[in-house]
């Protein structure tokens, strides 16, 4: 027998109501609003809000949305759904800048003991493959997550965001040495900033398709003209166009990276899983790319010593990582990129100033590192128009 799977002489529960702990029915009238948002048929089927169809497939295919500034209703919303606050995800973003530029002037340090980044950035992602697999193993939680990733496939690109961080690391410990830890992170901001407009606009991360305001623009915009201020001053043969250009590659890839695992984190529902599955990827293109190199003769790697803060790269690694999973769901990829960056120029402009050996800033990079600085904010003004 075909059509509803209620008898006709079975009660119905009427709209509101709930059954096994889940509500039936319209519970709202038409036009109401629920954590903001407008719920019912105040807006008709096909409709388009910011940009974005209405209906259940935009609900399906995008993840819940925090709404920061709105009623207690919308901040509990976004907590039970995982979200955290504007300035928490902030604050643990800045955390894991910091951590970044820590990581690379570890790696870089690695890289020239051994004489090789791509080993160095291979030890580092190594023992931070290792160490997820032992969380694996003595976290519950983590193989949870896990499984969720084996039932709920994504597709198999949107796994490689660990291929780009792994690209990012090597080239870390390649151009920190040279250009210094402030340099390349003002560098690496414009491709960051790019990146973080496009794969924000095309819908590539956790938090689907977001708008290109002009402010948004204008952040991106500044974030270019501090890293040509940053060079102001410097004779053209010192500028090291190669070296620059491929730190904007870096940061457009860390951008990509950003929102594929985000959305592989919006799967598993666990930081822990997340970052393993980033790690094994990164580990396993390293391990490649190593085996290419030493083919064609090209590691002849030294001892690198027993100077064990060489050997941190992979924990901090972890920190960043982790960092940018917690911070990306609830800023987006943009917002989450440039405060990443906020704290890799405080970090980094420390590590410049009291690392022994270091390149130390100059008058026109600190005045790139402010612009930088500016760049987020107006990016977090940005975010919040978008958000009312």
């Amino acid at each position: 027998m075909t059509g509803s799977p209620h008898r006709d002489d079975e009660p119905r529960p009427a709209a509101g109501a709930e059954v096994a702990g889940q509500p039936v029915g319209p519970p709202y009238p038409a036009g109401a609003e629920v954590a903001g948002q407008p719920v019912g048929s105040s807006h008709r089927a096909g409709a388009e809000v910011a940009g974005q169809p209405v209906g259940s497939s935009q609900r399906a295919r995008r993840g819940p949305q925090p709404d920061d500034g709105g009623p207690l209703e919308g901040r509990l919303a976004g907590l039970a759904a995982g979200l955290l606050p504007a300035p928490a995800a902030v604050a643990i973003a800045l955390v894991g800048g910091a951590g970044s530029a820590a990581q690379g002037t570890v790696n870089g340090a690695l890289a020239q003991r051994l004489g090789t980044p791509v080993l160095a950035a291979l030890i580092s992602n190594g023992l931070a493959t290792v160490l997820l697999l032992v969380a694996a193993c003595a976290l519950p939680a983590v193989r949870a997550g896990l499984r969720r990733l084996r039932y709920d496939r994504l597709r198999p690109w949107q796994y490689l965001g660990g291929a780009f961080g792994a690209l990012f690391v090597a080239g870390s410990a390649l151009t920190v040495p040279i250009l210094g830890v402030a340099m390349v992170t003002v560098v690496q901001v414009c491709g960051t900033s790019v990146g973080g407009i496009v794969t924000d606009r095309i819908g590539l991360g956790p938090t689907g398709r977001l708008p290109v305001s002009p402010v948004r623009l204008g952040s991106a915009a500044l974030a270019v003209v501090a890293v040509a201020v940053a060079q102001l001053g410097r004779p053209v043969g010192q500028v090291a166009v190669g070296l620059v250009g491929f730190v904007l590659l870096l940061g457009l890839g860390l951008a990509v990276q950003s929102a594929l695992n985000g959305r592989v984190n919006l799967v598993a529902r666990n930081v822990g899983s997340a970052s393993l599955v980033n790690a094994l990827v990164g580990t396993t293109v390293l391990s490649l790319a190593t085996g290419v190199f030493a083919s064609f003769g090209a590691l002849a790697p030294h001892s690198p010593g027993a100077t064990w803060w060489l050997y941190l790269g992979g924990v901090l690694s972890l920190v960043v990582t982790g960092a940018n999973l917690l911070a990306i769901r609830t800023l987006g990829v943009l917002r989450t990129g440039l405060a990443v960056v906020a704290g890799q120029l405080i970090g980094g402009l420390l590590l410049d100033r009291f690392v022994p050996g270091g390149a130390h800033p100059t008058p026109t990079v600190l005045a790139g590192a402010a612009l930088t600085v500016v760049a987020v904010l107006l990016s977090g003004v940005a975010s919040g128009r978008t958000r009312r």
